[in-house]
């Protein structure tokens, strides 16, 4: 057995940096582990977004879209569930990803997605809007089907907490063929 020096941890450390003292062999280092990297869902910026895998840059840009709004996500759920990701996808982005809601707590969502592009004037009255903004949202709905959340979001100019609260309890289907929906 080698003889250590009587000095304590750090004296002999000093020591041995000095030169006064040999230095133990070093040891073998474990393998390094990959370095974990995380973004933040409601502050990625496009860059970020683009280093998960399978993240088209139309996908980065509807995110930035709505986080310029204002818009955040209370959990990745929320947000594979926006995208609309495949298992095999969810699976490895969640490791990546952290969310932190910033502000007031977040909206709880509801049961069954409700279709934006399809859905009738009654069936809309579950959103709880002002009349004014729903005759927006079924008149911007006659000229083209909302696309999604960011296209909703800037063609009725909502706030971003009117866009959160829809996260997760609606949906955008292709318009189906058939008379135009009535204003009332």
């Amino acid at each position: 057995m080698p003889r250590r020096h009587w000095l304590d941890p750090l004296a002999r450390r000093v020591l041995q940096a000095a030169g006064q003292l040999p230095t133990a062999p070093a040891a073998t280092p474990p393998p390094a582990a990959p370095l974990a990297w995380t973004i933040e869902v409601n502050r990625a910026s496009r860059e970020q977004w683009l280093q998960l895998p399978g993240c088209s840059e139309d996908t980065a840009d509807l995110l930035l879209r709505l986080q310029r709004g204002g818009v955040q996500f209370s959990s990745v759920e929320e947000l594979f569930q926006l995208l609309e990701l495949p298992a095999e996808q969810c699976r490895r982005w969640e490791p990546h990803l952290i969310v932190h809601w910033h502000g007031d707590a977040p909206p709880q969502p509801a049961a069954a997605p409700l279709d934006l592009n399809n859905a009738s004037a009654e069936e809309l009255q579950v959103l709880s809007w002002p009349e004014q903004r729903l005759q927006g949202l079924l008149r911007e709905r006659r000229r083209a089907g909302f696309e999604n959340l960011a296209d909703l979001q800037e063609r009725l100019c909502l706030p971003a907490s009117a866009i959160e609260a829809l996260i997760g309890r609606v949906c955008f289907e292709a318009r189906r063929a058939g008379p135009s929906l009535p204003l009332h």
